[in-house]
Formats: C-alpha cells, sequence, structure tokens
C-alpha cells in the first residue's frame, strides 16, 4: 500500500522547529514522516522560506539557526523542483485569488503530485478548493 503524501507549507514546517499556534498538530505530521508513515513533498523553494522565518526568529541564536538549516537537508524530503507547468498552475491560481506566487507553488506542487497540502488559516480560507487543509483540521 502506498503511503499518504501531503505538501507541507513552510509555516507547518517552522513549527517543527519554533513553538507557535498548532505546533502539537505540526509534530504529530513530522512524527508520521519520520517513521515512514506519510511522504512529505515540497517545493525548493521551502527551503528559503523556512531559512527566512528562522532569520527572523529572535529567540534562536546564529548556531541554532545554522544547525536547523543542517537539519532541514538532512529530512528525506520529496523536493520539487520549479517547472513551467507549475509556475503557471501557481499564476493562474495566485491572479483567481489575488494571492502569492509562492503560497500557490505549494499548491501547484500538491496538483501535480496528486496530494493535499497542509497550510495555514490566511491562505486556506482565500482558496475554495479541497486541496488545501488548514493545519487545525488536519486529523
Amino acid at each position: 500500500m502506498e503511503k499518504e503524501a501531503l505538501v507541507l507549507d513552510a509555516s507547518v514546517i517552522v513549527k517543527w522547529f519554533c513553538e507557535e499556534e498548532y505546533t502539537d498538530i505540526a509534530l504529530r505530521i513530522r512524527d508520521r514522516f519520520f517513521v515512514g508513515e506519510l511522504t512529505v513533498v515540497v517545493p525548493e523553494l521551502m527551503f528559503y522560506e523556512v531559512s527566512n522565518a528562522l532569520r527572523y526568529n529572535g529567540v534562536l541564536s546564529m548556531e541554532e539557526k545554522i544547525e536547523l538549516i543542517d537539519d532541514m537537508f538532512s529530512m528525506d524530503f520529496d523536493v520539487v523542483t520549479s517547472t513551467k507547468e507549475i509556475l503557471s498552475d501557481a499564476m493562474k491560481s495566485a491572479l483567481g485569488t489575488d494571492t502569492t506566487i509562492y503560497d500557490n507553488v505549494y499548491l501547484a506542487v500538491g496538483r501535480f503530485r496528486r496530494c493535499n497540502f497542509i497550510t495555514d488559516k490566511v491562505f486556506r480560507d482565500k482558496i475554495s478548493t479541497n486541496e488545501v487543509i488548514f493545519i487545525g483540521d488536519w486529523e
């Protein structure tokens, strides 16, 4: 049986490293990923977005931030490199919903990989599709 695959927004992965609202749910997703029950699919963009969020974290030291970047690269993510099809889909969705290309790249990756996208409430509320799941509603 093929294991479940999820596209995780950078905001979900940041919760793996920083205590925020819904961190408990993000950690349950992480735990299932770590034991091999889930495949986590991410666009390459995720590494930049998570690193940027860590950069602005006022609690972590520079050494901790660098270590967390190392940790991200040691995880067995299914990393998707952007293609013209993914970016075209993201552009159409972004223009149709007045949202960012960044958020819509994750959605487009989910569409191309035929899996759900877990994100925050702000983006979920702007998108009217069942392909996007608010992290607070995940299992």
